[in-house]
């Protein structure tokens, strides 16, 4: 899960500080800051991204405009986290914490055919304890480990984050192995090519994770995705990931 920084809230024409009347009126400021992108899932947002509450309206209703309280989300998980209570101290959140850290990849094999069936999240094996309990909540809080696959409709499926997120991880491998066998070689091209097809596949974890021992492309996707948090990599590490340190990060 990408860490975000959307940043203070926007101005308007005049230089003062911007007002709304719907939350829904934020979903253009979000898009320019964040880029079209579910925080939670990381899947491409091509058509009606949602703007969602991190905390529920329902639960603070001083909040239901509030720009610090905003996010995108595709529908799946906007209707999976629905109005439950998400507070930091139990949940890891793109906005406050380095979700980077928190989550890995899990693939579910299908034996009829051998091969894989789809890519799912789940807390990373690197975290205590207590972290992979926050994580875990954090997982269940959008249904980000659930294989969708309507095994009686198969035609009905409607939720594709899983088969999206396979799509993605195909693809960064068989980029990950043109790097190794000649786009070293002539990195600028390759990378500026990364870039184009990382940004209009989503998932940034997914690329990040396959070159993670690759600093500059490290580097290019902090960097090309917008609003992606730079304080959660170390850039005088070869952008490695660290901790946010703000409460309630760990």
């Amino acid at each position: 899960m990408r860490p975000i920084d959307k940043g203070n809230i926007p101005l308007d024409k005049n230089g003062n500080i911007k007002r709304v009347k719907d939350h829904k009126d934020w979903r253009k400021d979000l898009i320019d800051r964040i880029g079209d992108y579910c925080v939670y899932c990381e899947l491409k947002l091509t058509v009606s991204p949602q703007v969602e509450h991190v905390i529920a309206a329902n639960i603070a209703s001083a909040l239901k405009l509030t720009w610090e309280n905003l996010l995108l989300a595709c529908r799946p998980c906007n209707g999976a986290k629905s109005d439950k209570p998400c507070p930091p101290t139990t949940h890891y959140l793109p906005d406050m914490h380095n979700t980077y850290l928190a989550f890995q990849l899990n693939f579910q094999f299908n034996p009829k055919q051998d091969n894989e069936e789809g890519a799912f999240i789940t807390y990373s094996s690197t975290l205590d304890a207590n972290q992979k309990v926050k994580a875990q909540n954090t997982i269940e809080l959008c249904a980000l480990d659930e294989d969708t696959t309507n095994k009686r409709y198969p035609d009905r499926v409607t939720d594709l984050r899983w088969k999206e997120r396979y799509s993605a991880y195909r693809e960064a491998n068989e980029l990950r192995t043109d790097w190794d066998e000649w786009g070293n070689t002539m990195k600028d091209k390759f990378i500026k090519l990364l870039m184009k097809v990382a940004l209009g596949k989503g998932f940034f974890s997914i690329w990040f994770y396959k070159f993670d021992d690759v600093p500059e492309i490290k580097k290019a996707l902090v960097e090309s995705f917008p609003g992606t948090a730079k304080n959660c990599f170390d850039i005088s590490n070869d952008y490695n990931p660290i901790w946010r340190n703000l409460p309630n990060d760990i």
